[in-house]
């Protein structure tokens, strides 16, 4: 049994060396660890924006073309077009006279064929006509939640000659005067 109980005291002996050299060694790594200076935060506070200030209340008139000629109501000399002209204006869905059903409701495409006398160019230009009533009945209708358009032009109600003077006024509010196309594929004509 002597024999056994040495082979037993051995087994113990290192076991109890093994868990004393473990812990020494944990005690020795922690002690290294301490020197080491902490690792800077992994990100730094993000900066508080300031705060947005309530949005005013609109106005009655709201200035959407600082330009003084913007919604003039004297009738403008088409002459100052020139050499350019305008040969025919047509809209997509109805005729320019009469007009719409509703005059009061529309929304569409307006074609203006334009030429240059000096040229002898010719191309077409278009813009989108519309009054608010008709830009809503057209969201309803498409059920589409917005809409974009270059070049529109709102009205109140449909009036032929107030909208070709708001499409001359426009070709004479441009910086350059109106000219063809440099590309003939940028022609609908």
């Amino acid at each position: 049994m002597t024999v056994l109980a040495a082979g037993e005291a051995l087994k113990i002996g290192v076991l109890i060396g093994a868990f004393v050299g473990v812990y020494g060694l944990s005690r020795w790594a922690s002690k290294q660890t301490e020197s080491v200076p902490p690792a800077p935060p992994s990100s730094p506070e993000p900066k508080r924006l300031p705060e947005l200030e309530p949005p005013t209340q609109w106005q009655k008139v709201v200035s959407i073309d600082g330009r003084s000629q913007f919604a003039r109501t004297e009738t403008v000399d088409e002459s100052a077009l020139k050499p350019v002209r305008i040969v025919n204006l047509y809209f997509t869905r109805f005729d320019l006279i009469p007009g719409p059903p509703d005059p009061s409701s529309f929304a569409d495409e307006i074609f203006v064929d334009l030429y240059d006398e000096n040229s002898g160019y010719k191309w077409t230009a278009s813009y989108f006509v519309t009054t608010p009533h008709g830009i809503n009945e057209m969201l309803e209708e498409e059920h589409w939640q917005y809409a974009f358009a270059d070049q529109t032009f709102f009205v109140r109600r449909y009036d032929a000659k107030l909208i070709r003077q708001m499409i001359v006024e426009h070709l004479i509010g441009t910086q350059e005067k109106p000219s063809p196309p440099k590309n003939a594929e940028d022609t609908y004509i």
